[in-house]
């Protein structure tokens, strides 16, 4: 029930991607630049590895645990519900394309079944990212049960934290799912069914997070 190597491979060109800018001081004279620029070009490379590492870990969890809830769904739902959340949806756009179908019955058939063949994949990331904040939270209290009384964190403010931030997770979740199938539909009726299919899922699966933090965000300043 582990990620295969091609999951592994992908997780990696695609997260292991540091972002390493030296630091620039835009306060210093023109006079000083030659002298100070060799110091200017020191770059950390250590904190940048690290949370490649952890991004890299991360993923691979997330393709882990999804492998292991397609097992689950294999031998304890029902064959039906099984067989359409493990369906390979590109080739599934393929043929409802080859069916002649309308335009708006076809885009609605395939961000149906693209909900279904996505889910997995979100519950996993899901289950990952709440079991990293319900870690953290035992972690911090962990922490300040060896610090001073003064220092030791309100648990009840913290259990509030963690519902704040579980419910983050679970509306980001919700609007990848939510984008990614309604623009697997789009991209499918606008491109070729498969290529469009898997282009309008990836562009909603990064979208839809996006958006709910940007609204979270802004309702956020409001109330303040």
């Amino acid at each position: 029930m582990e990620a295969t190597s091609y999951d592994i491979l992908e997780v990696i060109f695609v997260f292991y991607l540091p972002l390493l800018e030296p630091a620039s001081n835009t306060e210093e004279d023109d006079d000083d630049f030659l002298q100070d620029a060799p110091d200017e070009r020191h770059v950390d490379l250590v904190v940048p590895f690290k949370k490649s590492v952890k991004q890299i870990v991360r993923e691979t969890t997330v393709v882990t645990t999804r492998r292991i809830l397609e097992r689950l769904a294999v031998h304890y739902v029902s064959q039906r519900l099984a067989w359409k959340l493990l369906k390979d949806v590109p080739k599934s756009a393929v043929r409802k394309a080859e069916r002649g179908m309308p335009t708006t019955f076809y885009l609605f058939r395939v961000s149906r079944t693209t909900f279904r063949g996505h889910f997995l994949g979100v519950a996993a990331s899901w289950i990952v990212q709440v079991g990293i904040e319900i870690y953290r939270f035992f972690n911090r209290l962990a922490k300040s049960e060896s610090e001073e009384e003064n220092c030791k964190v309100d648990k009840s403010e913290q259990v509030i934290i963690l519902g704040k931030k579980v419910t983050g997770v679970t509306l980001r979740c919700s609007a990848s799912l939510a984008f990614a199938s309604i623009g697997a539909g789009i991209g499918a009726t606008l491109i070729r069914p498969s290529t469009g299919q898997w282009i309008g899922c990836a562009v909603g699966d990064l979208a839809g997070p996006i958006v709910v933090s940007l609204c979270l965000e802004k309702v956020l300043h409001t109330e303040l």
